[in-house]
């Protein structure tokens, strides 16, 4: 009985399928008589590490038996249609139906003889044309991927899982940012797609199949996130997943420590000290807080992250606006239009989902309502109510019957700016915008009265992020929907810091690693070390006294920071631990050079930035390293802070 491929284009007039699978053994065979036929060189040098020809895709090979042969070809050497014409030719001249052997769709496709011989049955063979040498090197890269358990497919399907968390997409063409649906740079090198997903130093050959992959990611503290969608992929075909190497205690821990940091959790050791404020990052880090987030990882992740955006600026960095309030508006499944504020958007139960103006007013009264009744002062009738009531119109107007989803962004300003010297003045929150009124922002600005700055977009309430994309928004007159505001050209990077960054990470980043080592950190009941380190440079932000960070005065602050934060025996333990033979201390300041050094690259970065669209909050960098902010810690952050944390009257 023969097993019969799904995806057969040669059938006989009832549907019956023309062809059939073929063992593995009759591959080499086959394509033997195929390159003899064709004069052409199906096999290639290249091969894979189990001895496979790079240019026979999926399972070709590779597994038992293949529902079809796929083989890459360089479209240079002989065209799709040259190669129809001949195998047309070489049809006819033999007696037999063209069209029972040669169709020319997506790909060329043959029906072929098992090992050249009509009595053994035949086997459809698909040919991938590749117009390039970095296409055609991608193509047999991502074509490929089958393993004794898994297709191909599921492999690519695990690929796109990873690039998800790191803001990219992986797919037949490349690899895409999700910022600005583009080829990233070099973005057809398939050991760059290992590097970008796997991390630093990881080649194609740990990207080989779902196995390889599983083996790469067993340490990984983020493979949860980094799987979550191809476990839902395993779940809806009834795949098993393949089973992970054993944890030690030391990477338990260490993803333990990440959930604990990156998902706000905190772990109860000593109930007596106070709590730790400052330990989950709210929304996008400051790049060089990842020396204290992820240790060498986080150093190395950070520089990943700068080198990229100085190396694709025009295509990671956009403007990160400071506008109040946010907003989120869109469609919900049904095409009602929906406008409510972030709270509203997260609240349990969707009830903060207004879908017509009295519902927006309802929801605001009951939330002084709510205020006043536990004795704090709320006026969102007053202040918000009347914003969201003019927006309600222009906003439903713009956006599309058959849009679905949600968007959010940012108030910009409800009436246009005044013109002061040739620039367009506001003030939505905290930073005072002059954007030149001849720019290209400038233009659009003086053609509306309403401005929002958009930055994010959901599919649904309580969905990951996603990039706004190209949403074709109505035209609406009087409104400014802001996309994303981009660099104009790259920026030079800073090579001399970079370098000294890697130099320190190199010579310290063990000894880094080793200060934050969960398991130790909680021997000595102080697993908050990382987040108290965080907490320490917050406090400089919002001292009025200090203008910078400095490494001989940043260090000794830090043991009088946390005389005034934890308890005694808190106190006593991290002194103990820093004083081990280990030598903590050098570790710690070890951690806080690196700290103060990608602060340093980041401002270098914010300065030439702002030198293209001056007087911004500052940028969002998303490359496929991550994501991270660059905003000027003393200026914004620091009266962002004082804003939100006034002094007692």
């Amino acid at each position: 009985m023969n097993l019969l491929e799904g995806g057969n284009v040669f059938k006989d007039a009832t549907g019956k399928p023309l062809t059939q699978r073929i063992n593995s053994a009759d591959v080499p065979g086959t394509i033997k008589w195929l390159e003899k036929l064709t004069k052409l060189d199906l096999t290639g040098k290249e091969k894979d590490k189990n001895g496979v020809p790079a240019r026979w895709l999926g399972s070709t090979g590779r597994r038992d038996t293949s529902g079809d042969l796929d083989i890459a070809f360089d479209a240079n050497i002989v065209s799709k249609e040259q190669l129809n014409t001949f195998l047309t030719q070489w049809a006819t001249k033999n007696n037999l139906d063209p069209a029972q052997f040669v169709k020319k769709a997506g790909e060329l496709h043959f029906r072929t003889p098992i090992n050249g011989d009509p009595k053994q049955g035949f086997v459809q063979t698909d040919f991938n044309f590749y117009s390039d040498p970095d296409a055609l090197k991608w193509g047999t890269f991502y074509m490929s991927g089958s393993s004794a358990n898994y297709k191909g497919m599921a492999r690519n399907v695990l690929l796109s899982s990873l690039a998800k968390q790191q803001g990219l997409k992986i797919g037949g063409n490349g690899i895409v940012s999700r910022t600005t649906n583009k080829l990233i740079a070099n973005g057809q090198d398939p050991d760059l797609a290992a590097q970008m997903v796997l991390g630093p130093g990881k080649t194609r050959n740990d990207l080989a199949t779902v196995e390889t992959i599983y083996a790469n990611l067993a340490r990984d503290p983020e493979r949860d996130a980094k799987l979550a969608d191809f476990r839902e992929y395993l779940a809806r075909e009834g795949l098993a997943e393949p089973t992970l190497k054993e944890e030690n205690e030391v990477n338990f821990m260490a993803r333990l420590r990440d959930r604990i940091v990156n998902q706000g959790m905190y772990t109860l050791i000593e109930a007596a000290a106070p709590a730790v404020s400052g330990g989950h990052a709210k929304g996008i880090e400051h790049l060089e807080d990842l020396v204290f987030r992820k240790g060498s990882r986080g150093i190395a992740e950070a520089l990943a992250i700068a080198e990229h955006a100085v190396q694709d600026t025009k295509s990671t960095v956009s403007v990160k606006w400071d506008g109040i309030p946010a907003i989120v508006w869109g469609r919900d499944p049904e095409g009602a239009f929906v406008l409510t504020d972030v709270a509203g958007f997260t609240a349990k139960g969707y009830e903060g989902l207004a879908r017509s103006p009295r519902q927006i007013s309802d929801i605001m009264v009951k939330r002084d309502t709510d205020a006043a009744a536990k004795g704090n002062k709320a006026n969102r009738v007053e202040t918000l109510l009347p914003i969201y009531t003019t927006l309600w119109p222009l906003l439903s107007a713009a956006t599309p019957e058959k849009f679905r989803g949600y968007v959010q962004g940012d108030l910009l300003y409800m009436t246009q700016p005044p013109l002061e010297a040739g620039a367009f003045v506001f003030k939505p929150n905290t930073v005072e915008y002059r954007i030149p009124a001849a720019s290209d922002v400038g233009k659009q600005i003086a053609a509306s009265d309403v401005g929002v700055a958009i930055h994010t977009r959901y599919s649904e309430p309580g969905a990951p992020k996603e990039p706004v994309g190209n949403i074709k928004f109505n035209p609406v007159p009087g409104l400014l929907l802001l996309p994303p505001v981009l660099p104009k050209e790259n920026i030079a990077p800073n090579n001399s810091l970079i370098k000294s960054i890697k130099a320190l990470n190199r010579q310290h980043g063990a000894d880094i690693d080793q200060l934050f080592n969960p398991a130790d950190l909680r021997t000595q009941q102080i697993t908050d070390l990382p987040s108290l380190c965080i907490d320490y440079i917050n406090s400089q932000v919002k001292n009025p006294n200090v203008s910078g960070f400095d490494i001989n005065a940043l260090l000794p602050g830090f043991g009088e920071y946390l005389q005034t934060k934890v308890t005694p025996k808190k106190f006593n333990n991290i002194v103990e631990y820093l004083q081990s033979p280990r030598s903590n201390t050098d570790a710690l300041a070890a951690a806080f050079t690196a700290f103060i050094q990608l602060h340093a690259l980041k401002e270098d970065i914010l300065n030439k930035l702002d030198l293209q669209h001056p007087g911004q909050e500052g940028w969002v960098m998303a490359t496929p390293s991550g994501y991270a902010k660059a905003v000027n810690r003393f200026g914004f952050s620091r009266a962002n802070a004082a804003r939100n944390n006034p002094p007692p009257a």
